[in-house]
């Protein structure tokens, strides 16, 4: 990806910029300025212990282009800043994942997270497994399509196909608008307080994970 940062045009969703190792202070600043944000991150393996987190994906209706980070091996302090702020709600999809690899390769505890996973499982936690998937739920509610098909490239390499930039925004580029329908759908239910306590456990649940025993209720 080279030093620095630049923007990058992707016909679907509009304007991306591109950071090489965390985003600078000023984006970071940005970043603390917003009410939420949508993130997620692309690995090159399934293990958080053994393998590296490629890039982190960012965006907010806010903040501008949506951003692409290429973190590989690094500390970005600047975006483990904003994982750690609690006055900033971050959303994942899935969050439990992302968050195992940020908080064991970054160290960071983190604060104030939304998962549009868990909130889909709340709604129907009879349902197949496959409906809980941010591909369904995308394109169940929105129409929308995610290509799947380069999920498992090289997503540590210093430069990102168009391909693999556009896979990686797909799945933030409309994460908030996921989030505020199933949030007012757990509402309608009179499940927003389980949510909020399942999401509350996050932080918990990433360290027992790490520690090995991701569920000790489990008989």
């Amino acid at each position: 990806m080279g030093a620095g940062a630049f923007t990058r045009e992707v016909t679907e969703f509009g304007r991306v910029r591109i950071f090489s190792g965390d985003v600078d202070a000023a984006t970071c600043e940005s970043l603390l300025s917003c009410t939420r944000l949508a993130w997620d991150i692309e690995t090159n393996g399934l293990e958080p212990k053994r393998n590296l987190i490629g890039t982190c994906q960012l965006y907010s209706p806010g903040l501008g282009p949506i951003l692409v980070v290429g973190v590989a091996d690094e500390r970005p302090p600047h975006l483990s800043r904003v994982l750690a702020d609690a006055d900033v709600l971050k959303i994942f999809h899935h969050a439990p994942f992302d968050l195992s690899f940020m908080a064991h390769q970054w160290g960071v505890s983190p604060k104030n997270i939304g998962c549009t996973k868990i909130a889909a499982k709340l709604l129907r936690p009879s349902a197949p497994a496959m409906h809980h998937s941010l591909q369904y739920l995308m394109k169940n509610h929105f129409g929308i399509t995610l290509e799947k098909g380069v999920r498992f490239t090289d997503w540590v390499s210093n430069d990102l196909t168009s391909e693999q930039v556009h896979y990686a925004v797909g799945d933030v580029a409309k994460l908030l608008d996921l989030y505020d329908l199933l949030l007012s759908r757990l509402q309608s239910n009179e499940l927003l307080d389980l949510y909020d306590q399942c999401r509350n456990f996050l932080p918990t649940h990433v360290t027992l994970r790490l520690h090995g025993c991701p569920d000790p209720f489990h008989y």
